[in-house]
């Protein structure tokens, strides 16, 4: 669980594994904001509910590439007055 109230916070993930299946992070954010570095190859799913805000993926996205099941990363949260977003 990530909060950020009137800050934020980098967390880096670049490193690390992935349990197999669906992996969560929840975060809540209130006038502040993240930055979560995560591998290019990991599939991403941000399900947040955003007020005033947002969290979004900027990584570059290939049309093509098809991630693997076994590298899933749920962001769920809420983001009220702040933001984030996802970079590699």
């Amino acid at each position: 669980k990530l909060t950020a109230i009137f800050g934020g916070s980098e967390v880096h993930f670049e490193n690390s594994l992935l349990a197999k299946g669906k992996n969560e992070i929840d975060i809540f954010s209130m006038f502040g904001g993240y930055t979560i570095y995560v591998p290019q190859d990991w599939n991403v799913i941000i399900d947040v509910v955003a007020i005033f805000g947002g969290l979004s993926d900027k990584r570059i996205k290939d049309p093509n590439r098809v991630y693997e099941d076994d590298k899933i990363l749920i962001i769920k949260g809420l983001v009220l007055f702040g933001g984030g977003e996802v970079k590699f």
